[in-house]
């Protein structure tokens, strides 16, 4: 049976057309990500070789499985109202719920049901509540029903005034297609995300929106940010060749596809986008990407790895660029991007990180460098494994050789030869300390100006302390072992005189979670630091979604009062017997707990517990109205949670 894959664009020669016809793919390997300098390819054809080569690889039977499916820390700034809690200070990071001191701007999903034989699509909807902040009261505005149909919920940023109203909500999503793709004994539906959407929405007017501008591009996104109004977007691509035979079932088929892959135009090869529903335009020329300087000709890219910058008060693309490597991560500070990809190996083999620095400019994107390290980063948040400190990159990876860990802060400086040079690894000869006990993964790393903070932990967590002063020479310099795990590491106060907030579980000496855990540390002695409290919230299996995402957290320095630390998180509260299960534990309720921490920036500051705003009671299993927010303002908070906001102000909070 034949079969065409989806794809757009005219067929036009190229150089490769000369060749001698050569259906024996055998020789074609994936070419591996390279650590050294990359360069701009001298021409188009030496861009499109690789890329054709993965095309070759992907009608094979063999190789169905090429197909199958944050510059300076965060502190937490004096103001009126919360924000989005981010890695990095002046680097906005995507939501589904954003707020501007007057609107909350919510989105969530609606299912669209399928047509006969099809697949079920989402419609997203913006939702807008008016907040009342003297009384804590909301009313809603409007809902928007965002154009075309999607397969996710859609992430959101904010385009604000001077003033700090939102003038327009930018939504980010994506949607998933399907591929007949051939398997040895049958065609494979493959189910990938494949085509980006960014819709800007104008919110001038809450109760009149309306989408002023569309923004669609080829690929699917891994990551986003945005510094100032410039949006970076970075995409995997992968061309989607019409006219391929497959399953390819004789020499005359194979040979016929042969001639469509070297018939294909640059068109049909590199990523596009549209505008506005317009005709697809070039995402990137081969000048715009880079190449390794020694790739071979039997090496074959399994996708390009794009970054797109796009201005949303321009509209418009102000540049883009591209190259072919693994992927785990992107950190972004308010001058670099980095992209990480862990190279896996066979077991028993060291693997490593190979890193690619880009430069931003205002919305232009140049490739400046790259280098590797041993080991791979952290599979929870792998961006906040990263971070950049007066122009060196830190980063903390771990070796995996047969069943031994190995955890690694390494150091490394853009040279003038466009390379990622090494500075320093703790541990090391001189300071062969290990980062963690044997057998003891990593699960929360937060860098602080010349300060790391590291959480290993099977049960008991230690909390380690590296000093980075002098980036050629790393220390360990101290740690406390405190029973739990932590995931998420938040320093409060200016570097050197901070606390230290941590969000984990409680674990039992079994290994069993006993509750959410929210604890207190001081740090000031960088060689001791200790534990000022812990408030533990819900019983055993309890959880919360900032174990996996930070912007489910949210903090508050409120104006007037600069060492009050307001501090809001959902947690889905087991804790009831469960009949049915001997030892086991029921959902109780779900809601925003809120602390306080008193004293951020003296000799003893205190953590307590103020209360829960309940969004949802006991009866079955917890909703499954993703996610959940909390939004501060003054002495208000507002609970954002599915379609609905619960509020009330501070001091009526339920203690219960």
């Amino acid at each position: 049976m034949a079969t065409s894959l989806a794809a757009c664009g005219s067929s036009s020669s190229d150089s490769s057309n000369n060749e001698p016809l050569n259906i024996d793919y055998s020789a074609l390997q994936v070419a591996q990500s390279r650590e050294g300098l990359l360069v701009a390819p001298r021409d188009g054809e030496q861009l499109l070789r690789p890329i054709r080569n993965g095309l070759r690889m992907s009608i094979q039977s063999s190789n169905e499985g090429l197909f199958l499916a944050s510059g300076s820390p965060t502190t937490i700034a004096v103001d009126a109202h919360s924000t989005t809690t981010v890695q990095v200070d002046s680097v906005d990071e995507a939501d589904p719920v954003k707020y501007d001191g007057r609107h909350i701007f919510s989105v969530r999903q609606e299912l669209v049901e399928a047509s006969a034989g099809g697949l079920s699509a989402i419609r997203n909807v913006l939702k807008i509540f008016r907040t009342h902040p003297e009384s804590a009261g909301t009313e809603v505005i409007s809902e928007f029903r965002l154009e075309g149909e999607q397969s996710n919920v859609p992430l959101i940023y904010q385009l604000q005034s001077e003033q700090g109203a939102a003038q327009y909500i930018a939504t980010v999503s994506q949607d998933y297609r399907g591929w007949l793709m051939p398997s040895p004994r049958m065609q494979t539906l493959v189910i990938w995300p494949d085509h980006t959407t960014i819709q800007l929405l104008d919110v001038r007017d809450p109760a009149h929106v309306s989408q002023a501008w569309k923004f669609e591009m080829d690929g699917w996104l891994k990551a986003s940010r945005k510094i100032g109004d410039t949006l970076y977007l970075v995409s995997n691509y992968r061309p989607r060749l019409s006219g391929l035979i497959t399953p390819a079932e004789d020499i005359s088929d194979r040979e016929a596809n042969e001639r469509r892959i070297r018939a294909a135009a640059l068109a049909e090869l590199l990523p596009s986008y549209s505008v506005n529903n317009s005709a697809k335009r070039p995402l990137v020329a081969p000048a715009d990407c880079v190449i390794s300087a020694d790739l071979e000709g039997n090496e074959a890219y399994r996708d390009l790895l794009v970054v797109t910058a796009l201005s949303l008060s321009r509209r418009q693309v102000t540049s883009a660029s591209c190259l072919s490597t693994d992927f785990n991560s992107v950190y972004v500070s308010t001058e670099s991007l980095y992209v990480a990809g862990s190279t896996y190996v066979p077991a028993g083999l060291p693997g490593k990180t190979t890193l690619h620095k880009f430069a931003l400019d205002a919305g232009n994107i140049r490739y400046r460098a790259s280098g590797a390290v041993a080991g791979a980063l952290g599979w929870n948040n792998p961006s906040y494994y990263m971070d950049e400190y007066e122009g060196d990159l830190r980063v903390l990876t771990t070796q995996r050789v047969s069943s031994t860990l190995t955890h690694h802060i390494s150091v490394l400086r853009e040279t003038s030869a466009g390379s990622l040079q090494l500075l320093s690894t703790l541990p090391n000869d001189e300071r062969p300390a290990p980062i963690g006990k044997p057998e003891e993964q990593i699960w929360a790393v937060r860098f602080f100006a010349e300060r790391a903070y590291v959480v290993t932990a099977r049960v008991v967590d230690p909390l380690y302390v590296i000093d980075l002063s002098d980036p050629v020479d790393p220390v360990l310099t101290g740690q406390l072992e405190i029973p739990g795990v932590s995931t998420y590491l938040q320093p409060l106060g200016a570097p050197g005189s901070q606390a230290l907030l941590s969000v984990g579980r409680q674990i039992d000496a079994t290994g069993r979670a006993r509750a959410v855990k929210v604890e207190l540390f001081d740090v000031r002695d960088i060689r001791n630091p200790r534990s000022l409290g812990v408030q533990l919230l819900g019983g055993e299996n309890s959880s919360t979604d900032a174990f996996s995402d930070p912007h489910a957290l949210t903090f508050l320095r409120i104006p007037g009062e600069p060492s009050l630390l307001r501090l809001a998180l959902p947690v889905d509260v087991f804790g009831s017997p469960d009949p049915p299960i001997p030892g086991n534990t029921a959902w109780s309720y779900s809601g925003l707990h809120l602390l306080e921490v008193q004293g951020v920036g003296s000799e003893s500051p205190q953590l307590h517990f103020q209360g829960v705003i309940r969004t949802a009671e006991a009866g079955g299993v917890p909703p499954s109205t993703e996610p959940t927010r909390g939004v501060l303002h003054g002495e208000s908070v507002f609970a954002v949670s599915g379609d609905r906001v619960v509020s009330s102000l501070w001091e009526n909070v339920d203690g219960n």
